[in-house]
């Protein structure tokens, strides 16, 4: 059985995760097994999962709590697990990729970047390190790794432009079960049951870890200027994260306690999204996030910022707004593309335009046996 050692951060509930655990889902395993080597600590939300599925999990000591000791753990590490037939690295950036120089040393024939941002957390600590590395990692993009991919256009220029690899790059799209979100009406009243929501009332979802790159807080101002008309209107939040007391906090100020619903996260998102109206994305800047691909494809009419790759408006239902217009015209927005869409059957078109998890698969499986 050939393996592929997936490098990430952790196995957390988010985006990138949840597109690495679709593929993992859709492949066969019998031909290919995923392995992962994660920098974060154990304890990830997939973890589980992987494992069940057949999967070594490792850890890596953090790179910023000793440098010679990162390097000596990545070193160690190929030199004992020198046999996969590909590593396949997700990146938000080029500050850290180590491992693929380590895999090339031991022999690892196919290395792959995996672009899934298209900027750099200002909120990061030492933000200015993290990009002045970004930049000067560039120049040997084309030596650690043998293939170049993406989730969108800007993601691809935000890694590979003045690489020298630009033109290799290929884009890979976030590929979902797109089955799964056909619109089912006793669903949407179950979850709309559990949640306290009445059968009438407006809906607004968002899917995201509460980082401020997500810009949550946003979406509290958005609520209130929807709020003054529709008074049993709700924000359904799906995730946790640094900033959700801070969300909570301005909602419970701006009076709108009980017209806000924090899930946590959860493992049934494609169940919450049956319940919502709409889906509302503000982020500063995101690659193709896979929550606009599962909103979607169920059916939702979303309301995102212009900083987000338009690569991710697959059905021609996601209008695009500036995230320095003020909460009111995008408030106006979301109903006015509301009443335009309603809920449309979007999941053939989704297909077609090679969203689905199995056509995902059948273009990485490709790329690991070297044949592409």
């Amino acid at each position: 059985m050939k393996r592929v050692l997936q490098i990430m951060g952790g196995l957390k509930r988010g985006g990138l995760e949840t597109f690495v655990m679709n593929m993992y889902r859709s492949i066969d395993r019998n031909e290919i097994q995923f392995d992962f080597l994660l920098a974060q600590v154990a304890g990830g939300d997939y973890e589980e999962e992987a494992k069940s599925f057949g999967a070594n999990i490792y850890h890596l000591p953090a790179r910023n709590k000793g440098y010679k000791a990162y390097h000596k753990a990545l070193d160690d590490f190929f030199r004992e697990h020198h046999d996969y037939i590909a590593i396949h690295e997700h990146i938000s950036s080029l500050t850290s990729i180590d491992p693929a120089y380590y895999a090339k040393k031991y022999g690892i024939p196919v290395r792959i970047f995996h672009s899934h941002s298209s900027s750099i957390q200002k909120s990061l600590r030492l933000h200015w390190v993290h990009t002045i590395l970004h930049y000067i990692n560039k120049a040997k993009v084309h030596t650690y790794a043998t293939h170049y991919l993406g989730c969108s256009d800007k993601a691809l220029d935000w890694l590979y432009k003045d690489t020298g690899v630009r033109s290799k790059a290929m884009m890979v799209n976030n590929g979902i079960d797109c089955e799964q979100y056909t619109f089912n009406e006793t669903i949407r009243a179950e979850v709309r049951q559990e949640f306290g929501i009445g059968a009438d009332d407006f809906v607004i979802g968002h899917v995201g870890r509460f980082i401020p790159l997500k810009n949550q807080d946003f979406l509290v101002d958005i609520l209130a200027e929807l709020h003054k008309t529709m008074p049993s209107i709700k924000l359904l939040l799906v995730g946790e994260g640094d900033t959700m007391q801070e969300v909570k906090t301005k909602a419970e100020l701006a009076g709108l306690k009980d017209a806000v619903i924090f899930t946590g996260i959860r493992s049934d998102v494609v169940r919450l999204m049956q319940a919502m109206d709409t889906f509302v994305m503000p982020s500063w800047f995101e690659g193709l996030p896979v929550s606009l691909v599962e909103a979607q494809a169920a059916g939702l009419p979303v309301v995102a910022s212009d900083t987000i790759s338009h690569d991710s408006d697959i059905t021609g239902t996601i209008l695009f707004k500036s995230i320095n217009e003020p909460a009111a015209n995008w408030a106006k927005c979301i109903e006015e593309w509301k009443e335009k869409w309603g809920r449309p059957d979007n999941i053939e078109q989704i297909k077609k335009a090679g969203f689905d998890s199995k056509s995902t698969v059948k273009q990485l499986v490709e790329i690991y046996n070297g044949n592409v």
